[in-house]
């Protein structure tokens, strides 16, 4: 969601981790954002590609608990950063 031309605000569903408001920090270098995860629905942790390597309860084990058969496969972050990228430039090209 973009307030004018002065902030975006990108709200992540579920319980993202700390590493995706460092990393779109830095892909959308720059512009005002404003990141924020648990919003909409909390489905499951969402992993970065290092938390999902280190594995433990975010990086997998607590799927069993939001009754997921498995953890996320590699290239989550990058599916998801993707994505927040090309809303966003339908944000961008929006008419005001």
């Amino acid at each position: 969601m973009r307030f004018g031309d002065d902030l975006s605000l990108i709200a992540l569903s579920g319980e993202v981790v700390v590493d995706y408001a460092p990393r779109l920090r830095k892909e959308f270098e720059g512009q005002r954002v404003w990141i924020a995860g648990y919003c909409n629905e909390v489905f499951a942790y969402v992993p970065s590609e290092r938390v999902l390597a280190e594995g433990g309860y975010e990086g997998g084990g607590a799927m069993m608990y939001f009754g997921w058969h498995g953890p996320f496969k590699p290239g989550v972050e990058d599916r998801v950063v993707g994505l927040v990228k090309k809303l966003m430039d339908r944000c961008q090209q929006a008419p005001r």
